[in-house]
């Protein structure tokens, strides 16, 4: 099974109504032509259904004399197709959250982009009442017009949706002689960018972040920790002081820059370290003249910062308007 957690939005039937509010409050004017004054006006209703379904209706009772009638002009609007838009397509590891609770947030990833493709019919009787119509329209579409929409009230986030009109056209249709009852049809094409989402889970609230930031060994800049001496001659390492394994500094086959030093564990902290230390072999410093036999070591690479990133406040929410403090630790205090 894709998904153990049941999700229903109703995102398809919310994309549908979004799409069909968009022109309810269109309205038609009657002018009287000798006093040019507005005699009538009314609003055009509009419905879902298919451009098939009214165009048997207005043939079957073209005179619309029967009772139950098609009055026009009207609008009608249907979904017919469904696309995934690749051109869309975000980081699929995005989350998007709310907060639930004070220890988690409801939450759920990006959404997989769809277009949604719609047909708007337009029926009148004459010609100057489709382009009444059709002209409330087209100055809104260059060719996008975007609307803002709650997909998900769970999440609280609003939504850009853009609807872009493709084309326009229109037709007048005919029944029997050229005399008898006409009507004139226009088809507005569009296509809605939507998205629709997955499950919504419940994470906990990450409130610390730390981040080491380490240089690359292969680049003969790395540290030896965890150095184990004994059998020396009791003088201390110096910080910054060379350590070397050779019979002089010169002709070292290996050497560090001494970071650490501790008489009481024999443990020695070196950086930069440059050749292969080997165990049983002495090893030497430049300055304090300090000299140890080199039991056992590690190689790992070095600690260059430490970044620790926090809510401002602590105590913040994650619907609260807060800030982040961050404390940079550099190199040697990585050195623990």
């Amino acid at each position: 099974m894709l998904s153990n957690n049941w999700f229903y939005y109703q995102l398809t039937r919310k994309y549908i109504i979004l799409f069909g509010n968009m022109f309810n409050n269109i309205s038609v004017r009657r002018i009287n032509r000798d006093t040019n004054t507005e005699i009538e006006r009314f609003k055009v209703p509009i419905v879902y259904g298919s451009k098939e379904k009214y165009y048997t209706r207005l043939r079957s009772d073209p005179d619309l004399q029967r009772p139950v009638q098609v009055v026009l002009p009207r609008m009608s609007y249907e979904m017919v197709g469904i696309a995934y838009d690749a051109a869309r397509k975000q980081n699929s590891l995005l989350r998007q959250a709310k907060a639930n609770t004070e220890t988690r947030v409801a939450s759920n990833y990006m959404g997989v982009p769809y277009d949604l493709n719609f047909e708007l019919q337009i029926y009148a009787r004459n010609v100057d009442d489709g382009t009444h119509i059709v002209e409330q329209i087209l100055p809104y579409f260059t060719p996008d017009y975007t609307v803002t929409f709650n997909a998900i009230p769970e999440l609280g986030f609003l939504k850009d949706v853009p609807l872009i009109l493709n084309s326009v056209s229109h037709s007048v249709e005919h029944e029997g002689n050229f005399d008898a009852v006409r009507f004139v049809t226009w088809t507005l094409s569009f296509t809605m960018k939507a998205y629709y989402y997955g499950p919504i889970s419940t994470p906990k609230i990450i409130r610390k972040v730390i981040a080491n930031i380490n240089n690359d060994p292969s680049l003969q800049s790395g540290y030896i920790t965890r150095v184990n001496l004994s059998q020396g001659n009791g003088a201390d390492f110096a910080v910054d002081d060379l350590a070397y394994q050779g019979s002089s500094y010169d002709t070292a086959t290996a050497y560090g820059v001494v970071t650490k030093w501790s008489a009481n564990t024999g443990r020695l902290v070196m950086a930069g370290v440059q050749g292969q230390f080997k165990v049983n072999n002495t090893i030497k410093s430049v300055s304090s003249n300090a000299s140890y036999t080199l039991e056992s070591f590690e190689i790992t690479p070095l600690k260059l910062a430490t970044i620790t990133i926090e809510p401002d406040p602590l105590d913040a929410q994650p619907d609260d308007d807060y800030g982040y403090s961050t404390q940079i630790i550099e190199w040697p205090d990585t050195e623990q």
